[in-house]
């Protein structure tokens, strides 16, 4: 009796890949992971933040069978989960991600399915990254110090189903309201000026003591003291103080007009903000190349960079930190890997935008 031919493919298949030989189709899920421990240490599963996993678990179920992210090219899928740290946990309640990553072939083991531990390090190809209650996913710090602290606002992009969008990602929030504000040109002005004046404060201290006239009397001792035990070394000793002190006029002078930079561009600052009517302050600060970082004239007729901070007066819930007020859904812009981009942001656009926003409490 010959054996059945489907029968031994089959083992002949099972075997190849209990060895590691075959790799299975990409376009699979992986094992789930998540970051064990929460950015406040507290262990993920906690029950505080049960209202966020049911928030990840519905979001989850959106993305499995997204059309988009399984149509991807040559990935292995895979769903992480953490819990961040909030920015202010006296006011502001706790924040999460769940990314949806796409996984390259360097990043495959040999099982199943299978997505090596390393893979974080190695990069995803592609995915979709949905951030709960946090104000800064689109954003990246900039300039900040005790009194202010400002980001660079993401360039605006083409709108997923009406919400406001930056950088491929969609703000829902209610009433779709941003949780940030522009900063003003007087405010940032005023955080230069005090940027200068800690600027000074530190080259005062750091040049104090070069600063201080060198004593060639007590160097001319201590080469006396040596000439017996070392003559030669005691008028080197000599030799280098004298020229120490010859050039200590020069070098004394040429520091003091870098302090008097330092100097001038402060009062500069304090001219310029004075010259400006209180409209002018009022004005949105937008980053250029120009005097103070203002743009100039060539530069207004691109798109802006907008300098922004957090809005003082979004009514987050400190109390009830488990409460779901913004939802950031993004389409991550790898440049490595730039032909995913088309997929990804078609990937986003089919999700349910109505069930997300219905996540808000």
């Amino acid at each position: 009796m010959r054996p059945c031919p489907t029968l031994m493919n089959g083992l002949l298949a099972a075997t190849l890949l209990l060895a590691g030989v075959v790799r299975a189709e990409p376009n699979c899920w992986a094992a789930n992971v998540v970051e064990p421990i929460s950015a406040e240490d507290r262990p993920i599963h906690h029950p505080a933040y049960q209202p966020l996993h049911a928030a990840m678990d519905g979001v989850e179920a959106m993305v499995r069978p997204n059309p988009g992210l399984l149509a991807l090219p040559e990935v292995r899928l895979r769903l992480k989960r953490a819990v961040l740290g909030a920015i202010d946990a006296q006011r502001m309640p706790h924040e999460a991600v769940i990314h949806a990553q796409g996984f390259g072939p360097k990043a495959w083991g040999r099982g199943p399915c299978e997505v090596i531990p390393q893979a974080e390090r190695l990069g995803p190809r592609a995915g979709i990254s949905v951030f709960i209650n946090a104000p800064t996913a689109t954003m990246n710090r900039w300039e900040h110090d005790e009194q202010l602290v400002t980001y660079l606002e993401g360039e605006l992009t083409p709108s997923f189903h009406g919400w406001p969008t930056y950088r491929e990602c969609a703000v829902i929030s209610k009433e779709r309201r941003l949780p940030w504000i522009p900063v003003t040109v007087g405010e940032m002005l005023a955080y230069f000026e005090r940027d200068q004046q800690r600027k000074l404060a530190d080259w005062d201290r750091s040049h104090e003591r070069t600063l201080q006239p060198f004593d060639l009397a007590a160097a001319e001792r201590e080469a006396a003291r040596i000439s017996g035990q070392n003559a030669q070394a005691a008028e080197l000793m000599l030799k280098v103080a004298r020229q120490r002190k010859q050039a200590e006029a020069s070098h004394h002078g040429q520091l003091r007009a870098l302090r008097q930079r330092q100097v001038d561009e402060l009062e500069q600052l304090r001219a310029t903000r004075g010259a400006m009517s209180a409209a002018e302050l009022a004005q949105p600060y937008y980053l250029g190349t120009g005097r103070h970082r203002l743009p100039t004239a060539a530069e207004a007729a691109r798109p802006p960079k907008r300098i922004v901070k957090l809005d003082p007066s979004f009514p987050w819930d400190g109390k009830n930190r488990s409460r779901i007020q913004l939802i950031t859904v993004c389409a991550p812009q790898l440049e490595r890997s730039p032909g995913y981009h088309p997929p990804m942001r078609d990937a986003v656009a089919a999700l349910d935008f109505a069930s997300l926003a219905a996540l808000l409490n």
